[in-house]
């Protein structure tokens, strides 16, 4: 490889590192909004879980045409979801106490 080669590749590396360091213009790092979308989709997706088991619930309670075995499996899906998201939850606590303990 020739030393224009890793000249180039290295500046190209400092320009994207001095990139991802420098907050973008509305004060808010690159990966932050990805992360922060990525959870509010989680979320929705778990509450539209739990509102279909409820509606699913209500309409077998109602004596519409529901079978007990669809209500049962949209229930444990939705306490699925939401026990998942609930460890996800005391993860990034958990994560978020061992930095805000750290010595600078």
């Amino acid at each position: 490889m020739s030393n224009f080669r890793i000249e180039q590749a290295l500046a190209e590396m400092r320009s994207l590192s001095g990139r991802a360091a420098e907050p973008e213009a509305n004060g808010r790092q690159p990966g932050i909004d990805e992360f922060s979308d990525l959870l509010k989709q989680a979320v929705t997706h778990v509450n539209e879980r739990q509102v279909e088991a409820e509606g699913l619930s209500n309409a077998y309670m109602r004596g519409d045409e529901v079978q007990l075995t669809d209500v049962m499996i949209a229930s444990q899906k939705a306490q699925i979801s939401f026990e998942a998201m609930k460890e996800v939850r005391n993860r990034l606590l958990e994560a978020y106490q061992e930095i805000s303990n750290m010595q600078v």
